[in-house]
């Protein structure tokens, strides 16, 4: 396989578990009467999922992607970067705290991308990844601003 079908095999399933993990605690959110903390869970959804969407069109040229079994990826860290840490949830969430852990996620995938955009021997991997990495850090921005909306200056 390659190095660029691996990484867009990975991309694809960082992307696809962090707009379900968002999903899930969106609706777990919703059933705890936190809508806005809910309504922030579904747009990073969203934008996991558009990723994911995306992945799969810039795919198509390389034919289907492989299936890799949960040992085959290679994270950092168990769970793929970007999906977070559901032990940092809790049913008292507040936007800031849920603000505060996507922040955290969106860094996390960032970071990973980064790391593939230094480390890959396949210039368009490298390309692709520091295109994804660039995608991540408006995310980041765009939570930042949201976070200082809700927080004023010290």
């Amino acid at each position: 396989m390659s190095e660029l079908v691996h990484f867009l095999a990975h991309a694809l399933e960082l992307e696809s578990r962090a707009g379900e993990r968002y999903g899930r605690l969106a609706r777990h959110m919703e059933g705890l009467g936190k809508p806005e903390v809910a309504a922030l869970f579904g747009r990073m959804g969203e934008f996991s999922f558009r990723h994911a969407g995306e992945i799969r069109r810039l795919a198509l040229p390389q034919g289907p992607l492989p299936r890799l079994s949960s040992w085959q990826f290679d994270w950092p860290d168990p769970e793929p970067p970007e999906v977070g840490d559901l032990a940092r949830t809790h049913a008292d969430m507040t936007v800031e705290e849920a603000l505060d852990f996507a922040i955290a996620n969106e860094r996390s995938g960032r970071d990973y991308y980064l790391r593939m955009a230094l480390s890959a021997a396949d210039a368009r991997t490298r390309r692709m990844a520091a295109g994804f990495a660039g995608e991540e850090s408006e995310h980041v921005q765009i939570l930042e601003r949201w976070l200082e909306t809700i927080t004023p200056p010290s």
